[in-house]
């Protein structure tokens, strides 16, 4: 289906109910370890370590919110119907603490030894979760997705910082898209490429709908940027978290050989250790 930017609506009901402050909502919004997202089809998904723990609409059948959980956080079976994910409205704030363990366990900490994850596990998602609540001042969006018909892709992250909204793709050192053994260029090139076109191609829907997402979460009292946004960077950036901790000739080679295409490509990329 080809993209379209105008489906979601400020006065969607969903944004209307939500500001009337459900004591689950408050609890959602409450906790630090835990993020939300508003998207495009005028739904809600609550997010912890780059996981989605729930997913919110408004029915307008039974004219009430509802919030769904994925069963395996639950630590229920897969339903009969087949669909993944619970409603659990009734009962998500006398059960959250659950929720959050069984996200770690069978999701975002599953390699976990002695409770600690190895750096050099560290998955993409629970790097992008734990970047996205450090950095809630300029945070604005994540995952967002999009298909025009000819590109079907999805950008990790979405930040506005002085009114300027950037788009960044995250990628771990060891990717194996990062880098070819050859010297074909490598698929992140391409991907970034693509990704400057769509953005030079949309530009103005762009900014318009990111002007709408900066307005539904401020007036759901979510964080978002001191400067609502007013311009769309055209270059959209790379960054690179670098999980190894043991330094081996071949992962220096890797990292220089990186550095020096992505810089060749006139690739705009920055590297990151840590949190």
């Amino acid at each position: 289906m080809p993209i379209t930017f105008d489906t979601l609506k400020t006065e969607a009901r969903i944004f209307h109910e939500l500001n009337n402050n459900p004591h689950w909502w408050k609890q959602f919004k409450e906790d630090s370890s835990l993020y939300i997202e508003v998207r495009k089809d005028n739904q809600v998904n609550v997010y912890f370590e780059g996981g989605s723990i729930a997913r919110i609409h408004y029915c307008s059948k039974h004219r009430k919110l509802q919030v769904f959980i994925h069963h395996k956080y639950l630590g229920i079976p897969k339903p009969a119907d087949n669909n993944l994910y619970v409603e659990y409205s009734d009962k998500i704030g006398s059960c959250l603490n659950d929720v959050l363990d069984r996200v770690k366990t069978v999701y975002s900490q599953k390699g976990s030894i002695d409770g600690v994850v190895p750096k050099e596990k560290w998955s993409e998602k629970y790097i992008q979760g734990t970047l996205i609540v450090q950095s809630r001042q300029y945070h604005l969006d994540s995952e967002f997705a999009y298909n025009d018909g000819e590109t079907n892709n999805r950008i990790d992250l979405v930040k506005c910082s002085d009114g300027m909204v950037t788009f960044v793709e995250l990628k771990r050192m060891g990717d194996n898209r990062m880098l070819h053994e050859t010297d074909a260029t490598p698929e992140v090139v391409h991907q970034m490429n693509r990704y400057k076109q769509f953005i030079e191609k949309y530009s103005s829907q762009l900014l318009e709908y990111y002007q709408k997402l900066y307005d539904i979460k401020k007036s759901l009292g979510l964080p978002v940027s001191e400067s609502r946004p007013i311009c769309i960077n055209p270059i959209p950036e790379l960054l690179i978290f670098d999980c190894w901790e043991k330094n081996r000739k071949g992962r220096d080679e890797h990292r220089r050989r990186l550095c020096e295409i992505l810089l060749k490509e006139d690739v705009k990329f920055s590297i990151k250790t840590d949190f």
